[in-house]
């Protein structure tokens, strides 16, 4: 017994030596890590849209035995671009028009290693909401119901307001963020003549481009 615990001893010894030899044999390069890698496109209103092609894109990188040297961009994934790393955001033009963007971010080190990339997505809306005034019908408890429409196609909602004029006055109703497409505001009015409109802001913070007006006589 004691025999083959010396041989299971000796095995164990052996596999030791070896792993650390394997060790001792790889160059200090491939043992280097990317601790970490980010990258983001600057959405200043958090809403994961942004009004402009030109953007900003923070980037941070650690690895753990060189200098971290560039940061490099590209749309696709073949070309790419590279600018000195500094760990600011970097100014970027977006390729194509309005949509969903992927951009894909990685890092180059002094010792000549390249990271994991990384993607930095974001939407583009660079058209503002057109709002349409629809019609005007009695409602429940002598309110009036505003039916509305609005369009925008690099936002899925908006921030509206429906803006009341007449009898000297101007209502506004917030109605909050509501998603494009058909609305009602629900407003209760004195008797008078009146215009109405719905004024909104996209996502990217660009308040419509063309509104229509409605007319109603409350009685």
């Amino acid at each position: 017994m004691s025999g083959a615990r010396t041989v299971r001893a000796g095995a164990l010894l052996a596999l030791l030596a070896g792993a650390l030899l394997l060790f001792a044999l790889v160059p200090a390069s491939a043992s280097a890590a990317w601790k970490d890698v980010q990258a983001s496109v600057v959405d200043p209103l958090g809403t994961g849209v942004v009004p402009l092609l030109n953007v900003k894109v923070a980037n941070h990188a650690v690895n753990d035995a060189s200098t971290v040297t560039t940061v490099q961009f590209s749309d696709d994934g073949q070309s790419w671009y590279a600018a000195p790393y500094t760990g600011q955001p970097c100014d970027w033009v977006l390729a194509g028009e309005s949509g969903h963007k992927d951009l894909l971010v990685r890092f180059g080190s002094a010792d000549g290693d390249v990271s994991p990339v990384v993607t930095a997505s974001i939407t583009v809306d660079t058209i503002g909401p057109v709002t349409v005034a629809r019609a005007a019908r009695r409602a429940g408890g002598g309110r009036t119901a505003l039916c509305f429409s609005i369009t925008d196609p690099g936002s899925g909602s908006v921030d509206a307001t429906v803006v009341v004029k007449g009898s000297g006055q101007t209502r506004r109703y917030t109605l909050g963020r509501v998603g494009t497409g058909p609305g009602t505001a629900l407003v209760k009015l004195p008797e008078g003549s009146y215009t109405w409109r719905v004024d909104a802001t996209d996502l990217a913070g660009r308040a419509q481009v063309r509104q229509t007006n409605g007319k109603l006589v409350v009685r």
